[in-house]
């Protein structure tokens, strides 16, 4: 059998330079490697995009015919391939999948441009005029109009039978068959997000855009102490409501309560949305997208993760915490009391007083302790489902 893989689902977003979605297909690739015996790979990337280098030289080791969809378009690589089937991590239909000569394999995430397309912090993202009132237009007169596009847009992958979907939590399931009710019928199987790669496959430094200083950045030339911190992460993105969780912390410095503690944001590529009102400016570190390894580093010797977002199809940065017994505030949305069990305390993600009393209760050594007991227990019964589904996803795809 000849698969064609989709690399570009690996690449950088318009949204985002660093996304899940991306590094989930990086597993899913490196997965299948271990099954080249029953298959035969080709891939298609995006030449004029950074893509993993570790992907590379795996694709040079084992000889796997690479494409440039610049150069050569899909429908060419299949047919002249002689391809029976394509996966992609996040399938992009305006690539013009040849879906009638293919058949095509793709996870679905989540619907979140359907359950959450606006929010009123968005303005706060935005610092052109002209971006804020198309987004207040989007968020009253135009919202009908917005959500009917995007309910077909996202029907055009659910609701195609030429396309085998997959998705990655019984919440996006239950989305997908709540948005689409036609598709109740289908076999849409349910296999949970897998934890991103190691920091050895990812040589992400060309994901930042940061000084030098800060590529060789580290807990302690950031003067930060282990268990003396708190992280935030994917702060460029509204979705992932960090605003409001700033927020909260800014109130709790005030009143005296945590001075002693640091907050650090990662994925900042505007910190004015965040200092613009601060008050204890001196609690924070913002730092733009950070390499895996220093991500790794942070997470594993903070104080406390705190995961605001407001939707999410999985959830999986709680879980890398929870890796390391760090114990976790989070947003009782969408897919995450799914993804965290008993393991979080959970907060309305809309309610900044909400998000100060969940980190008061973290201050609190006694409940420290208890969640930090329950994040090694919910990791352990987690990573060996994750395991277990990607060798099922895998196998599923290749059957």
């Amino acid at each position: 059998m000849k698969l064609l893989y989709d690399l570009t689902a690996t690449q950088p977003s318009p949204e985002s330079k660093f996304h899940g979605g991306g590094a989930y297909g990086e597993v899913v690739f490196f997965k299948m490697l271990e099954y080249l015996d029953d298959f035969q790979m080709y891939c298609i990337y995006d030449a004029k995009s950074y893509i993993n280098p570790g992907i590379l030289k795996a694709i040079e080791q084992h000889k796997i015919p690479l494409f440039d969809i610049n150069t050569k378009s899909i429908d060419s690589v299949i047919k002249d391939n002689v391809i029976d089937r394509a996966y992609s991590a996040m399938l992009n239909l305006n690539q013009n999948w040849p879906l009638d000569s293919v058949q095509v394999y793709t996870t679905v995430h989540g619907l979140r441009t359907i359950e959450m397309p606006f929010e009123k912090t968005i303005l706060c993202y935005e610092h052109s005029l002209k971006q804020k009132i198309k987004d207040i237009l989007f968020m009253t007169m135009a919202k009908d109009l917005y959500l009917k596009k995007m309910h077909t847009i996202n029907g055009r992958i659910v609701r195609d039978s030429r396309i085998k979907t997959i998705t990655i939590s019984n919440h996006s399931l239950s989305s997908i068959h709540s948005f689409y009710p036609e598709t109740r019928e289908f076999n849409i199987p349910v296999f949970m997000t897998p934890l991103p790669p190691p920091p050895s496959f990812c040589h992400n430094e060309q994901y930042v855009n940061q000084t030098d200083n800060q590529n060789q950045a580290s807990i302690e030339t950031l003067n930060l102490k282990e268990r003396e911190y708190f992280l935030l992460t994917s702060a460029a993105r509204w979705i992932k409501n960090t605003l409001r969780a700033v927020q909260a912390f800014d109130s709790l410095f005030s009143d005296g309560t945590a001075l002693s503690y640091k907050v650090v944001v990662t994925g900042v590529t505007d910190s004015r949305i965040f200092t613009k009102k601060l008050k204890n400016p001196d609690n924070f570190i913002f730092l733009d997208y950070v390499d895996r390894q220093l991500l790794l580093e942070l997470t594993k010797k903070q104080y406390a993760f705190i995961y605001p977002s407001l939707n999410e199809g999985f959830g999986a940065p709680p879980i890398e915490a929870m890796q390391y017994g760090i114990p976790v505030a989070a947003s009782g949305s969408s897919a995450i009391p799914e993804t965290c069990g008993d393991a979080a305390l959970y907060f309305d993600p809309y309610s900044v007083t909400e998000i100060k009393n969940r980190l008061v209760q973290l201050l609190n050594p006694k409940i420290y302790e208890e969640y930090a007991h329950k994040a090694e227990i919910r990791y352990k019964y987690i990573s060996e489902r994750q395991e277990k589904d990607l060798v099922g996803l895998v196998e599923y795809i290749l059957k």
